[in-house]
């Protein structure tokens, strides 16, 4: 009896009474599940139960320009692992024309240091650094020191495998992902720093897909045996 497996329909459903009503007992779980107390019991503390074991954040940035005291923030994008939660921040939603990437910088920061580890695509050589540029310039605080690993070196050969590129569009194909990385044509990223809704729209689809395609890249260089250590940074 201690190993029954709970349907999937059953425990979406209890999880959506569980949001609904957090304190709901079996015997009204039950009646709304239409099923047994016990069924109902285990439905409801699996519908309770939280991920454990160390938070990663895949995360992605948009941005107006590459050099970070000229250019600001658009989207940032932080996938939480192992709860797979998508949380998008865009500027069009969090600042002002006239707070620039005020607040943006700040809620990315603090959403990536709900976690343990951290990885970016590239981002030791970019997100990270211009995070930062934008928090300091915005008076804020920079991002603290997190276990951080970027798949981006594992495909320059000297430290892994070599295909044609290390680019992400490339390590994506050479893996056969069925998602890869979209482009954008300049108009949109024109529109976009106008603060242009629509354009907005277009880079967070292509802002949350990166970082999907980030996270798949990781899975497969831990399985390629590629890391060999994790460490602070910055």
């Amino acid at each position: 009896m201690g190993d029954m497996v709970i349907d999937d329909a059953i425990l979406q459903a209890a999880k959506e009474l569980v949001d609904i009503n957090p304190k709901i007992g079996r015997v009204e779980a039950a009646k709304a599940l239409g099923v047994t107390d016990y069924k109902a019991r285990r439905a409801i503390e699996a519908a309770r139960t939280e991920p454990i074991g160390p938070r990663i954040a895949y995360f992605d940035l948009e941005t107006t320009d590459l050099i970070a005291d000229f250019g600001i923030i658009l989207i940032g994008s932080i996938l939480s692992y192992p709860s797979m939660e998508m949380t998008t921040y865009r500027i069009d939603q969090t600042d002002t024309l006239k707070s620039e990437d005020y607040n943006i910088s700040k809620l990315i920061r603090d959403k990536l240091e709900e976690h343990h580890i951290t990885c970016g695509y590239y981002s030791k050589g970019f997100d990270i650094a211009f995070l930062n540029t934008r928090l300091v310039q915005n008076g804020h605080r920079k991002l603290k020191r997190h276990l951080h690993f970027d798949p981006i070196w594992y495909y320059r050969g000297w430290r892994g495998l070599k295909p044609r590129s290390s680019k992400m569009s490339v390590v994506a194909e050479y893996y056969g992902f069925e998602e890869r990385k979209q482009k954008v044509d300049i108009s949109v990223w024109r529109r976009a720093s106008r603060g242009d809704s629509a354009a907005l729209d277009e880079l967070v689809e292509r802002c949350e897909s990166d970082v999907r395609i980030t996270a798949r890249i990781a899975e497969r260089t831990f399985e390629n045996d590629l890391i060999a250590n994790i460490q602070k940074y910055p």
